[in-house]
């Protein structure tokens, strides 16, 4: 009788054993399978190690995942975290300045750009038999899904997950404490560009920065991310707040911008409350979105922290 249970035992166990070492080949042969924004699947059998980056976002976000090493190739404006100035250069940001023969010379399984810049090099790439996986990057919300995309497709799942919840948390606390004051938002103009005048809109992910930390964009009402303004527009709108990057730092002094018909009487520029940041924290849309929204929160509400 206990041989026979033995036996039994054995088989059960052996069974088992069979079982699991299927299902681990299942989960090994299971396809990596993700989709760009175009909703086109791409399909790859194991995570992808060798990848080039045309994007400074995509660039920060490989390396906030943990993904780093997988970089084979990036452009002269991947200048964050430092490690991404070691990677090979195939040329800056725009399509023209893309060298797609440095971008063969780096063996890519994938490379991925933006839609609004590099859609251009898709048939390029297409011919030398490279994968290309197109990104938008307007919206925070678009942040939050090139994190997925990218922990997906480079096997680190669990890493973005936490990098989410972690970014989650760091805005909920800032609009928590935001939130709190009673007075009115103060109003903000982001200025763009000067000539044209050009500002953001609502749906940008500046636009939405402002919001979440506090500030009244005065075009929200517009339904472009990138509307061009008129100066009397400006003027009748009365900022608090005129913001923008460093670089655009010259148009924006403030002797210059009392120059401008009618802006030397805006609350903005009487109260010297011109604020410029730095370019790359602000205006790239990636994981540092949420040291954007600590900067701007601080100079609004300085009280809160």
């Amino acid at each position: 009788m206990q041989k026979k249970l033995n036996k039994s035992m054995y088989l059960m166990g052996f069974i088992l054993t069979i079982g699991s070492f299927l299902n681990f080949l299942y989960a090994q042969e299971k396809p990596i399978v993700v989709q760009d924004v175009l909703k086109r699947s791409h399909s790859f059998t194991k995570p992808v190690t060798r990848i080039v980056s045309l994007s400074p976002a995509v660039t920060e976000t490989l390396y906030a995942i943990g993904a780093g090493a997988t970089l084979v190739g990036n452009t002269t404006y991947c200048t964050y975290p430092e490690a991404a100035l070691e990677v090979q250069k195939v040329g800056g940001y725009s399509a023209d300045t893309i060298s797609v023969e440095r971008i063969i010379q780096q063996q890519p399984e994938l490379v991925i750009g933006e839609i609004s810049m590099h859609r251009s090099l898709e048939n390029t790439l297409k011919e030398a038999a490279i994968h290309f996986f197109l990104v938008d990057i307007t919206r925070i919300e678009d942040i939050y899904t090139l994190i997925q995309n990218l922990a997906i497709i480079t096997g680190r799942s669990a890493e973005g997950q936490a990098l989410t919840k972690n970014l989650q948390e760091r805005v909920n606390r800032i609009t928590n404490l935001v939130a709190k004051k009673k007075t009115p938002r103060p109003r903000v103009f982001w200025e763009v560009w000067n000539e044209p005048l050009m500002t953001c809109g609502p749906h940008t992910f500046i636009g939405q920065i402002l919001n979440l930390a506090g500030g009244q964009n005065i075009f929200s009402d517009l339904s472009e991310n990138w509307p061009i303004v008129s100066s009397e527009m400006v003027l009748v709108r009365n900022p608090d707040y005129i913001m923008s990057t460093r670089t655009h730092g010259e148009a924006l002094d403030l002797e210059t911008l009392k120059r401008r018909p009618g802006w030397a009487n805006l609350p903005a520029v009487r109260n010297r409350n011109i604020i410029l940041f730095d370019d790359d924290i602000i205006s790239r849309p990636g994981p540092r979105f949420v040291d954007a929204v600590e900067l701007v929160a601080k100079a609004l509400h300085p009280e809160l922290f």
